[in-house]
């Protein structure tokens, strides 16, 4: 679907500030270069992004912290019970570098789908959770752990499996932001010159 006509939709589903957020944030997708348009490390990267994020959410599996972590926050972060740290602004956690490796990595705009309802924080936080796969939500979002989850995960004894993964995503994407930046460099001043 055209993004002009995505945002019809969302005029009619959603109040004007989300769908106001997700015209910006697809139209900013839509401007980012595809895969042909960038190295094939870039691309390997973006899909590796993608395939830890789902492994880690798997790996996180079905947690009580995120559940109730809002409680007694003011708004947006309290709006509901869970989710205090999706209630920061859209943008915020859409950086370009999260934005880009989502976008090479398969995320489209059809993909980023919002719930219904009010919105108290980011576009996607609603009042059961994050309305996208962890295949399209960024980095950030899928590898931030709070003090009181990862409480939670080593009561469990999950710690020790998470973190690792939790710091590859962390090391990964540091990579594709360097990557990315020296290729935006190379866009503007040509390629270094070898010894």
């Amino acid at each position: 679907m055209l993004i002009g006509a995505q945002h019809l939709v969302d005029r009619l589903r959603h109040e004007r500030q989300r769908a106001a957020e997700l015209l910006e944030l697809r139209r900013r997708l839509a401007a980012l270069p595809g895969p042909g348009e960038v190295s094939g490390e870039l691309m390997a990267l973006a899909r590796e992004l993608r395939e830890r994020r789902e492994r880690l959410a798997l790996a996180l599996g079905a947690v009580e912290a995120c559940s109730s972590c809002a409680v007694g926050h003011p708004l947006p972060f309290g709006k509901w019970s869970g989710g205090h740290c999706c209630g920061g602004t859209t943008d915020r956690y859409f950086s370009d570098d999260e934005l880009h490796a989502l976008a090479l990595a398969g995320t489209t705009a059809a993909r980023l789908r919002a719930p219904r309802g009010e919105q108290a924080g980011c576009a996607f936080r609603g009042p059961e959770g994050c309305s996208l796969s962890a295949r399209d939500r960024p980095n950030l979002c899928t590898r931030f752990l709070c003090r009181e989850l990862e409480r939670e995960l080593a009561r469990r004894g999950a710690l020790a499996v998470i973190a690792p993964l939790q710091e590859a995503i962390r090391v990964t994407f540091e990579r594709f932001v360097e990557l990315r930046e020296r290729a935006a460099e190379d866009e503007l001043f040509g390629p270094e010159a070898g010894p």
